[in-house]
């Protein structure tokens, strides 16, 4: 009976269905010297590498419906976040600048517009262009480019003006603002003495002489 009872007491015991194996690593010293001898491998690509079916679905695909365009990806700039430890003033937006050498023309300048007509042209037309035309090509397009810079120079000459005529005028109203307040200072200095004088002689008693 008490054989029967320790049988069963196994067969309850959860710990006798497991099986556990220990790695050699754990259990013998020489083992471990082996592996801790071993050269450091590189790490296995954790990129997954398409099959040969995949690869064909993808270009079949691509040759039906094009090809997929990658998602762009901002940077912090783009996305104006401001950056770190720097302090953000509230209510000033600073300026962003454009693209660097983006130059604009305008839409009714035709000067530049007829320059960039004369240089830009295709390949064929320069095989059939003479010596002779395209001297005069040439020589248009240095007109072109001589009265844009006079008149760049112009701009820039009209600029300086205006700002010397502003400079000017605010220095004239400064100076104007400074005499009149000097012209109150001395009508007020004036007022306030003339009021000591009345009222000295005021207090002031008038001296009396007595003959005898």
């Amino acid at each position: 009976m008490p054989r029967n009872k320790t049988q069963a007491a196994k067969k309850k015991n959860p710990e006798n269905f497991r099986r556990s194996v220990e790695s050699d690593v754990f259990t013998d010293s020489e083992a471990r010297n082996q592996l801790a001898s071993q050269p450091k491998k590189t790490a296995r690509s954790k990129v997954h590498k398409q099959s040969h079916l995949e690869v064909k679905k993808e270009q079949r695909s691509a040759r039906l419906y094009g090809k997929k365009k990658p998602l762009r990806e901002y940077t912090e700039k783009e996305l104006h976040i401001p950056a770190l430890n720097k302090a953000i003033v509230p209510g000033v937006v600073p300026k962003t600048r454009g693209k660097k050498g983006k130059k604009f023309v305008d839409d009714h300048d035709s000067v530049v517009l007829t320059r960039l007509v004369k240089q830009i042209n295709d390949k064929k037309d320069l095989l059939n262009e003479s010596k002779l035309e395209k001297s005069q090509r040439i020589e248009e397009i240095r007109e072109l480019k001589k009265q844009e810079i006079e008149r760049k120079e112009e701009l820039k000459k009209q600029k300086l003006d205006d700002k010397k005529q502003q400079i000017k005028s605010k220095a004239n109203t400064a100076r104007t603002i400074r005499r009149r307040n000097a012209r109150e200072l001395a009508r007020k200095a004036k007022e306030n003495a003339d009021q000591k004088l009345t009222i000295q002689s005021i207090k002031k008693p008038n001296k009396s002489v007595s003959f005898a």
